[in-house]
This record gives C-alpha cells, structure tokens and sequence, in this order.
C-alpha cells in the first residue's frame, strides 16, 4: 500500500513539474518585467496567466493589452493609444527568470535594456 501511495505521490508531483514546466510565461508572472529605452526611460508590464498584460508608462500613465507566444516570440497588443490594435513581437526565451537582464533591438533598430524583477 505505502508503494501505492508513493506512486501516487510521485505522479502527481511529475505532473505538477511538468504543467509547471510547460507554462514558459511562469517566471513573468508575479513579477515585472522592465524595459529601459536610450534615454532611461523605464516602462514595467506585469504579465498575468489569463493573457493580459498591464503597462505603467515612464511618465506613470497606465495601459493594457494582450499578450501571446506565437512562433517563439512574446506578441502583445494593446488596447489603447498610438500602437493600439497593432501586435508587436519580439524573440521570447523561456529560459530568462528573476534576475537576468538582456538586450532587445527593436524593429527600428533602437536598443532597450530588458530585466525581471521580483513582485510587482
């Protein structure tokens, strides 16, 4: 019975890993991610399970949107403002967790500084 249990026990924690592992968006949420443009301009998103992403502007103006993974880049689309409706994708590496910063080109060529932070 005890190997039953332990079976058990060791399946549903495989499974968990695993859905947890499945999930490549698990370290940006309940965190922020950062966007520092050229000029040090800082925009935060906060990206949530259910697709939508929130945005606190540099000048601490708010926006939202959605967001998806689609052939291996973070889309997201937002609700309002110039961009509005317009789908901007980047490269996405599932790899990156709390901590780690990168560099992102822009499809205009302009640089920006990427991080995750802990909370939000």
């Amino acid at each position: 019975m005890k190997r039953i249990l332990a079976g058990v026990a060791v399946a549903v924690l495989s499974s968990s890993l695993a859905f947890a592992a499945a999930d490549p968006m698990q370290t940006r949420y309940d965190n922020t991610v950062t966007v520092t443009n050229a000029k040090g301009e800082v925009t935060k998103l906060h990206y949530n399970k259910d697709g939508t992403v929130a945005v606190v502007m540099p000048d601490g103006s708010k926006a939202s949107g959605k967001w998806a993974l689609k052939d291996g880049k973070l889309c997201v689309t937002a609700d309002a403002g110039p961009t509005a409706g317009k789908e901007q994708c980047n490269a996405f590496d599932a790899s990156k967790k709390v901590g780690d910063s990168w560099e992102l080109t822009g499809a205009d060529g302009s640089k920006s500084k990427v991080a995750i932070v802990a909370g939000r």
